[in-house]
């Protein structure tokens, strides 16, 4: 059975180290397969975030796969945000922005859904580019019919009512399409600082909360989530911050039907 542990905006420069403390105890007890971490590493782009983050990434046991945020982006700093926007990132973090990791039970594809400039004058806003969704496409075109094939990106491809005002990822419609057509189970992202899991188009959308920030919205403690199961069946765990320690609140099944994932 595959364990697959989901954390998401981190936010160093606002991150609480005591949380930090408790979720690396809590990623020991459970000892994920890989641990995905869906943006937002930082707050500010700050070299000092940065190697915080470095530091904290170097202290896993477990192997990861991280894509870069918005904020991971300077958002003040523009000659450095339009002119050198990833320098930072692969400096510290990775040089591979949209990494794939394969695995016999599963395959993860990440997508960096963050941009420097675009069509509005909201830069906390994402969008999917299609080069970036032929190329997820054609990763599942190499999976096995018994993998689970997971989508990361760290803006949102759906949203609850109350969050609409957050705007959706760009070119998020045709995404969907083509990524059902592709036989994607899950897509996981962030951004929103709020943990949900909604079946969308046959497919699971499961976003984390932030993780380890104080950057927390009304009702909505620190929180990561736990994926476990196969291809046929999924177990969406989600896991908040009690004061002392992570721990399961809120377990969501799924199996996989001939219309695609169905909550049990």
């Amino acid at each position: 059975m595959t364990c697959i542990a989901h954390l998401s905006d981190l936010h160093f420069g606002r991150e609480l180290p005591s949380i930090i403390d408790g979720l690396l105890t809590s990623l020991d007890e459970l000892q994920p397969e890989l641990i995905i971490i869906s943006g937002d590493l930082t707050q500010r782009a700050k070299h000092r975030e940065f190697k915080d983050a470095q530091a904290f990434l170097n202290q896993l046991k477990q192997p990861y796969m991280i894509i870069p945020g918005n904020h991971d982006l300077s958002m003040y700093r523009l000659w450095e945000r339009f002119m050198y926007p990833w320098r930072k990132w692969r400096k510290y973090i990775s040089t591979d922005l949209e990494p794939v990791v394969q695995k016999n039970e599963f395959t993860a594809a990440g997508v960096n859904t963050a941009r420097r400039i675009g069509f509005y004058l909201d830069l906390s806003r994402g969008r999917i580019s299609q080069s970036q969704i032929n190329q997820v496409c054609q990763v599942f075109k190499q999976t096995a019919d018994d993998s689970l094939n997971i989508v990361v990106a760290h803006h949102p491809f759906w949203l609850p009512q109350s969050s609409l005002n957050r705007s959706l990822v760009g070119n998020r419609d045709n995404a969907l399409q083509a990524f059902s057509e592709a036989g994607v189970d899950l897509i996981l992202g962030g951004h929103v600082h709020l943990a949900y899991v909604e079946p969308v188009n046959g497919m699971i959308v499961s976003h984390a909360g932030t993780t380890t920030s104080h950057r927390l919205i009304a009702n909505q403690p620190n929180s990561f989530n736990v994926i476990k199961g196969d291809r046929h069946e999924l177990v969406m765990e989600q896991m908040e911050w009690t004061g002392h320690a992570f721990e399961c609140v809120e377990p969501n099944r799924f199996m996989r039907t001939d219309r695609g994932w169905q909550l049990q």
